[in-house]
């Protein structure tokens, strides 16, 4: 993903973790239907939490899992 289809900002990105393991977030999107959500992944516990209006929704029970 490039850094115009970020997210979030960078020094947001820096400082955040995953609140269930403490690993680190990347930028994904998922897709819905026709529409595109933005979200941060996490690579290591395999959740995935939505980003709303450039806000990081970083609540475990809204957490989506992926497949790992």
């Amino acid at each position: 993903m490039s850094q115009s289809q970020q997210t979030i900002e960078p020094w947001l990105r820096g400082i955040i973790r995953c609140p269930q393991c403490k690993g680190e977030l990347t930028d994904a999107v998922n897709v819905v239907g026709d529409a595109e959500v933005a979200e941060l992944r996490c690579d290591a516990c395999h959740l995935a939490y939505p980003v709303e209006g450039g806000v990081p929704v970083l609540l475990v029970d809204l957490a989506r899992r992926t497949d790992g």
